[in-house]
């Protein structure tokens, strides 16, 4: 394993790339694992190391791995700043990211057709500043979809649906209504489309437990095997649960208590 000394960057970046893969994947084998040691002048199974060493800070795999030696004080100095402020330092892990690739964010972080939008908008004349939040925006809107799919292996977390453009990254806590949580993976499940605006309007909601709730409003749907297949089957059983980064269970609570329609 590299001895050599780590610095803040190289932490952000494993740390990002954390974020980003799900348990299993922590190995010197994995490509995303080999380009990011490649770009920090690490080798890959130091890399892996540092990734297994920040699951210990993880409450859902520190049993798993607490036979390891000491993640040290910079690991979980990392770890702890991402789980406190999730907003600033993931954007911020993707900065420094596109830095090291000699690119701008935007061109790693997002596809060209929301380039083709931000690229517009700059010919529309909006000013700088403005320019500068649209582009924060996307990208963190980008960011989380991956993290989030990524983490619930990219299917439905109520029906397993596989399909990624029918995916959605669903805040639990809506985007507009709680700006310290927007990036929080725990604030995120991977949903259908379907399940996600049902989820969205309140027609289901997850309560503490994962369990699965459906409105007594979907009773009225004329099509029986249309409102069993999409949504009474799956009542009262759980979701499936994300590799890393479960749903906060205060998040639920709230959305339970705020949207759903019982």
């Amino acid at each position: 394993m590299d001895k050599t000394k780590w610095s803040r960057d190289e932490f952000m970046l494993v740390m990002n790339l954390y974020t980003k893969l799900r348990y299993g994947q922590f190995n010197y084998h994995n490509s995303e694992v080999i380009k990011i040691a490649s770009l920090i002048g690490k080798t890959p199974g130091a890399v892996a190391f540092k990734l297994v060493h920040l699951s210990r800070q993880d409450p859902k795999h520190k049993d798993r791995v607490k036979g390891l030696a000491n993640p040290g004080k910079n690991a979980i100095e990392i770890y702890n700043e991402f789980a406190n402020n999730w907003d600033e330092m993931l954007y911020e892990s993707e900065v420094i990211l596109a830095r090291y690739q000699n690119k701008r964010v935007e061109d790693i972080a997002l596809d060209g057709q929301d380039i083709e939008y931000i690229e517009r908008d700059i010919l529309n004349g909006k000013d700088g500043i403005d320019i500068e939040r649209l582009v924060k925006t996307r990208v963190n809107q980008s960011i989380f979809r991956k993290v989030v799919l990524n983490n619930y292996s990219n299917s439905c977390a109520i029906c397993n649906l596989n399909i990624d453009t029918l995916l959605v990254a669903s805040h639990i806590l809506k985007w507009s209504a709680n700006q310290t949580n927007r990036l929080n993976p725990e604030n995120g499940l991977c949903l259908c489309s379907i399940h996600d605006k049902a989820f969205e309007r309140g027609y289901i909601g997850i309560r503490s437990d994962y369990k699965v709730l459906i409105s007594s409003r979907l009773n009225y749907i004329k099509e029986k095997e249309t409102f069993n297949a999409f949504f009474k089957r799956h009542e009262n059983h759980s979701i499936k649960l994300p590799d890393k980064f479960y749903p906060n269970r205060e998040f639920l609570e709230q959305h339970y208590a705020s949207t759903f329609i019982s």
